[in-house]
C-alpha cells in the first residue's frame, strides 16, 4: 500500500511539473478537459503549431501575425508555428491526425470535426480562467461554435451578407437608399419600381439577384416565424408549419412576379430573366463584408456609385448567412494549456482587435470592438454604409443546415431543397410537394439516428 501511494503521489508531481495539470488524455490519445480549479497555474508554455488558411492572401498573413503577437503579449513562453495550408486540404489532413494543435475551420464543420471526427477539445474548463466575458459575445455567433452545451470552435469574425446596391440605378428610379430598418412591403415596393421590362416581356433589370440553396432560403424558412427545425424532438416541419410554408411562398411570388431572380430557372421563367446581365442587372445583389474592396472598385470602373444595404426586415427579424469561420484546438494534442488559450484569444478584447482591426481581417466578435469601429475599412471616411453589416447582430441565421441538423440530414434537407424554385417554376413539381416530401424524409431518417446529433 505504502509503495502505491508513493507512485502515485510521484505521477501527480510529474503531471504538476508538466503543466498538464487536470487536463489528461484517454486511452485513446484523445485530451479530457475535466473542470478546472479556481487556483489553476494557468501558464501555458512550450511550442505549438497553427494550421490556417489564407482567405485573403498577404493580408491573412498580416492578421496571422498580429494574433500571435497579441497572444504572447500574454503567454510570452509559448512558441506558435504558423502552418498554411490549402482550404480543401484540411478534411484530409484532420482525419489523418496530420493537423496543428490549432486550426483554422468554419461553423459548418463544427459538428463534423468535434462530434463525430472527435477531432476538437471543449474549451469551456478555460474560459474563467482567461477571464472572458462571453456576454461581450453576440449570443447567435457564439452557439455556433458550440455542440451539446459545449464550446469546440471560436468564431475569428462575424460573417453576415448583406444587400451591395447600385446606388445609380437607384436614383434613376427616383428612389433613395433604403434605411436600415426597411419593412419588407418597402423592399417589394423598391423592387417594383426597379423593374425593367422589354418589349418581348422580358427583364434587363430587377430588384434582387438571389440563391436558391438551403442558405440563402432560410429566410424563408424562419423569417415569417414559423419553427421549421426541433433539435430536441428531432423533427423538422417545412410543410406541416403554416408560417414556414408562407415564406416558401412569399419566395417562389417574388420569382414570379419577376423582382427576384435565382439560379437555375428553367422554362419559361428562366427566359424572361436570361437577358439581365451581371452586376449592374440587378440592384441588389449578396455579398460579404469580405467581398466589398473588389466589389467597390469593380463598380467604380463601370461609372456605378455602390453602397452596402440591410436585409429588409422580416415579419421575424432574419439575417442569413449570419456565420464564422474560426479555429478548434486539437483533441490529440500534446499541449492543451497553450492550443486552448491560442483559440480563445478570439474572444478577448485584444485577441479581435489584432485579428480584425486591419484589412485581411473581418467584423470584430466582440460588442466593444465593434463599437470601437476599427473594422471600418477601407471606406469609413466615404459614403458607404458599414452600419448595415452590423445591424441586427442577434437576428442572424446560421447558412448552412449541419449546424442546425446531422450531416445525414442535411444532405437530405438539400437535396430536396437547393433547387427547389427549379423544379417547381418547370412544372417538374409544386414546392409544396418538394416541403413535404422532405419533411416526410427527414422525420424518417431522424428517428433512426442515434447518439450525438
Amino acid at each position: 500500500m505504502k509503495s502505491k501511494l508513493i507512485i502515485k503521489i510521484l505521477l501527480l508531481v510529474i503531471v504538476a511539473a508538466l503543466g498538464i495539470g487536470m487536463v489528461a488524455c484517454n486511452n485513446d490519445g484523445y485530451v479530457d478537459v475535466i473542470d478546472l480549479p479556481e487556483d489553476y497555474d494557468l501558464s501555458p508554455q512550450g511550442k505549438i503549431k497553427v494550421s490556417t488558411y489564407l482567405r485573403t492572401g498577404a493580408d491573412s498573413e498580416m492578421v496571422l501575425d498580429k494574433w500571435i503577437r497579441s497572444y504572447n503579449d500574454r503567454y510570452p513562453n509559448v512558441v506558435v508555428k504558423p502552418e498554411i495550408i490549402a482550404w480543401g486540404d484540411f478534411p484530409t489532413k484532420i482525419a489523418a491526425g496530420d493537423i496543428g494543435d490549432v486550426y483554422y475551420t468554419a461553423e459548418c464543420d463544427v459538428y463534423n470535426y468535434a462530434i463525430k471526427g472527435k477531432a476538437a477539445m471543449p474549451l469551456d474548463a478555460y474560459i474563467d480562467l482567461m477571464k472572458i466575458d462571453i456576454t461581450q459575445i453576440y449570443t447567435g455567433l457564439y452557439d455556433l461554435g458550440c455542440y451539446n452545451g459545449y464550446l469546440y470552435m471560436c468564431p475569428s469574425d462575424l460573417s453576415q451578407n448583406v444587400l451591395y446596391t447600385n446606388v445609380t440605378a437607384l436614383e434613376e428610379s427616383g428612389l433613395s437608399r433604403p434605411p436600415i430598418d426597411w419593412s419588407w412591403e418597402t423592399f417589394r415596393e423598391y423592387c417594383q419600381r426597379l423593374q425593367r421590362v422589354e418589349a418581348d416581356g422580358t427583364y434587363s433589370q430587377v430588384g434582387l439577384l438571389w440563391g436558391q440553396e438551403f442558405g440563402n432560403c432560410h429566410i424563408f424558412l424562419s423569417g415569417w416565424g414559423g419553427k421549421w427545425c426541433d433539435t430536441v424532438n428531432k423533427k423538422v416541419y417545412l410543410y406541416s408549419d403554416s408560417k414556414v410554408l408562407e415564406g416558401y411562398s412569399e419566395m417562389m411570388d417574388l420569382i414570379a412576379k419577376g423582382y427576384m431572380c435565382v439560379s437555375g430557372l428553367k422554362g419559361e421563367i428562366g427566359a424572361k430573366y436570361a437577358n439581365v446581365t451581371k452586376p449592374t442587372g440587378f440592384v441588389f445583389t449578396l455579398g460579404t463584408y469580405i467581398n466589398r474592396v473588389q466589389l467597390f472598385e469593380q463598380y467604380k470602373e463601370m461609372g456605378v456609385r455602390l453602397d452596402v444595404t440591410s436585409y429588409p426586415c422580416t415579419p421575424v427579424v432574419r439575417v442569413i448567412n449570419g456565420g464564422a469561420t474560426g479555429f478548434m484546438a486539437y483533441s490529440k494534442t500534446k499541449n492543451p494549456d497553450a492550443a486552448a488559450t491560442f483559440a480563445l484569444m478570439l474572444l478577448t478584447d485584444e485577441g479581435q482587435e489584432a485579428y480584425n482591426d486591419s484589412l485581411g481581417g473581418g467584423i470584430p466578435i466582440t460588442k466593444h470592438n465593434i463599437e470601437k469601429g476599427n473594422w471600418r475599412i477601407p471606406y469609413a471616411d466615404k459614403d458607404f454604409n458599414y452600419d448595415a453589416f452590423v445591424c441586427f447582430p442577434e437576428a442572424f441565421c446560421a447558412s448552412w443546415a449541419t449546424c442546425f441538423v446531422p450531416p445525414e440530414i442535411a444532405k437530405i434537407l438539400e437535396t430536396h431543397l437547393n433547387d427547389i424554385a427549379t423544379k417547381y417554376f418547370a412544372n417538374e413539381m409544386d414546392y409544396r410537394d418538394c416541403l413535404s416530401a422532405a419533411e416526410k424524409a427527414v422525420n424518417e431518417k431522424w428517428a433512426t439516428l442515434y447518439g450525438e446529433s
